[in-house]
């Protein structure tokens, strides 16, 4: 049987065409439709927090992530669905931080630096005392004079 160039240059496009397809589904396959957010958690002089609270909520389900600051005051939220989220961060001495309408997009962490405020310095001091018992009833008492 003899081919036609007319028939070979149409099973040659046609062989192409197939490999183009299988190329880019394979692509399309990786496609993520969830994204991050990555930030680091300072003080008013801009050294950083540690072991500062975090929490992301999405504000269209109520879900809530949690992450904890490093040592070097980061934190992340990775391959989270994509929409508006709220982020809170709260650490001991300092003013809770809430940042409405942060913003997750397909395959895009989102950087997100946090500068916490001092907290008001407010004191308690709770005073109990219990009133001193004297012992009354014995007539005992020592003392010890030396020579």
């Amino acid at each position: 049987m003899r081919l036609t160039r007319s028939y070979s240059w149409r099973l040659l496009g046609f062989l192409v065409l197939i490999w183009m397809w299988s190329v880019t589904a394979g692509v399309g396959r990786a496609q993520t439709f969830r994204g991050a957010i990555n930030g680091i958690v300072t003080d008013p002089s801009g050294a950083v927090v540690a072991g500062a609270s975090v929490a992301a909520v999405n504000e269209a389900t109520g879900v809530m992530l949690k992450a904890v600051s490093s040592s070097a005051g980061e934190f992340a939220f990775r391959d989270i669905p994509i929409g508006m989220y709220r982020v809170s961060v709260t650490a001991n001495g300092f003013k809770t931080e809430d940042i409405k309408g942060v913003p997750v997009s397909a395959g895009a962490v989102y950087s997100l630096p946090v500068k916490l405020g001092m907290a008001s310095a407010g004191e308690t001091v709770e005073v109990s005392a219990e009133a001193v018992s004297l012992d009354t009833t014995s007539t005992v008492q020592t003392t010890d004079i030396p020579n």
